[in-house]
């Protein structure tokens, strides 16, 4: 009976894969077009043969052959099955990378982002709603047309799926609605200033609740988190009264959440807001439940505007013990060098701004530091030939500006101010020890050979 049951099957199977090659055949001329425009309409068995066909060319990479298969179902039955849409891009995205015909690739592309279109108008997906479809659909855009470079076609797309799926939003669609609303901000800062400020806004909000919840997309959402996080730090559109008013209740609620409130400080510190109320709380709370190096830096900040400087000393002493990589370690000896040159021992924070230059040999704040400590340093009683500090100073100023172009206009600045105070040019010319334009080393803890040189009349 079974072997009776084998053989009609096969003489039903053998007719209909004869029909769906014979279709295939017939979509040759189709294969070598983009989408053929006219197909001899399928019937509902013979649209789910070719499903079956198409789909297992698909899954063996035989793209060619699931073209042929392919296209008279997606011109008969749209509605049928999401595999129309899924595989299609497979194999439209084949065609267009093996198409060296200029004309060709822009008509394949166009019919990608019809496919995203015939999609949502055929296709209903309560699992995948419209606003999934329209993130594929931006981020598909962002792919096939780099010749925008802005990307509005595409924001459109992306931000109407995240306002859609919200936590269920797909997390390259976060980052990629943040990506292109930044480079549409950087076009005309003055007229989208608040749209990327709310983008940003939103994702970030989005992104923490996907990390909150939980579940298989944690470690990408944490991911993404600090990449926009970035993003938005280097942007330029950050404003710390901003910062406040979108983090203050965070951090109230998240007094118990070590890496929420670590990720907030971090975040706070690229931005150069570290006199914030809301950054000292946030680390006063991290500090209370897991000391880490960011807390510690917190709390060293939140000292210095208490004028605590010893205490900020101390703090700074911890942060260093427990900093895990370079870029922070440079920048808190920057910033405990600060602090000794706000405690006016100017031999230390030479010294610490040298060892964060030692990390980092272009980090030009250093060298504008260390110029400051060399100008207020005390080395001679003689008063000639204590204006010789003024040049090892004018030297790290140079030198800061050399390194590092962002620091240009402050060095510029501080040159004209401590040159004025370089000897004139007879004192230079009766002072035993001094020679225009010979080498010199200023004594005492600064230590450094120079070039003298008078005060320009």
């Amino acid at each position: 009976m079974m072997k009776k049951l084998l053989i009609i099957a096969l003489c039903v199977a053998i007719p209909m894969v004869g029909f769906a090659q014979k279709k295939a055949k017939k979509g040759k001329k189709a294969q070598e077009e983009v989408v053929a425009p006219v197909v001899e309409v399928l019937s509902d068995e013979e649209c789910l043969m070719n499903l079956s066909l198409f789909h297992e060319s698909v899954k063996n990479k035989q793209y060619d052959e699931a073209y042929g298969f392919w296209l008279p179902v997606y011109q008969s039955r749209p509605d049928l099955n999401k595999a129309i849409y899924t595989d299609g891009a497979e194999i439209l995205d084949y065609r267009y990378q093996k198409c060296t015909d200029e004309n060709l690739r822009n008509a394949l592309r166009d019919s990608i982002m019809k496919l995203h279109d015939e999609r949502i108008k055929f296709f209903d997906d309560p699992k995948y709603p419209d606003a999934y479809v329209l993130g594929l659909k931006g981020i598909d855009y962002l792919t096939y047309y780099p010749e925008d470079e802005l990307g509005l076609k595409a924001y459109e797309c992306l931000k109407q799926s995240v306002e859609g799926m919200g936590e269920n939003a797909q997390i390259t669609v976060l980052r990629k609605l943040v990506e292109v609303s930044y480079n549409i901000y950087k076009s005309n800062q003055d007229q989208y200033g608040d749209q990327f400020l709310a983008d940003y806004q939103k994702v970030a909000a989005l992104l923490d609740a996907i990390v909150a919840k939980g579940g298989k997309n944690t470690a990408a959402a944490q991911s993404q988190k600090a990449y926009v996080d970035r993003l938005y730090a280097a942007s330029g559109a950050a404003d710390c009264g901003q910062m406040d008013q979108m983090y203050a209740s965070v951090v109230a609620e998240s007094a118990s959440d070590i890496e929420k409130l670590g990720s907030i400080m971090k975040l706070y510190r690229r931005l150069g807001c570290t006199e914030s109320d809301v950054y000292f709380a946030a680390a006063e709370h991290a500090h209370k439940l897991q000391p880490t190096s960011e807390s510690a830096a917190g709390c060293a900040q939140m000292c210095i505007k208490k004028e605590d400087y010893a205490g900020a000393i101390e703090y700074y002493k911890q942060a260093l013990s427990m900093v895990t990589n370079d870029e922070d370690k440079a920048d808190y000896l920057y910033r405990m060098a600060n602090v000794y040159v706000s405690m006016k021992n100017y031999q230390l924070g030479a010294t610490t701004a040298q060892q964060a230059l030692d990390i980092n040999a272009e980090d030009g704040r250093c060298y504008l530091l260390m110029g400051i400590c060399y100008a207020s340093a005390k080395v001679y009683d003689d008063p000639i030939l204590q204006r010789s500090v003024f040049w090892v100073a004018c030297d790290m100023f140079r030198k800061a500006k050399q390194v590092d172009q962002s620091c240009a206009t402050d060095a510029n600045k501080l040159i004209a101010t401590y040159s004025q105070y370089f000897p004139s040019k007879e004192d230079v010319f009766f002072h035993r020890d001094l020679n225009e334009g010979a080498p010199f080393r200023v004594g005492g803890w600064i230590g450094k050979t120079t070039t003298c040189r008078s005060k320009a009349e």
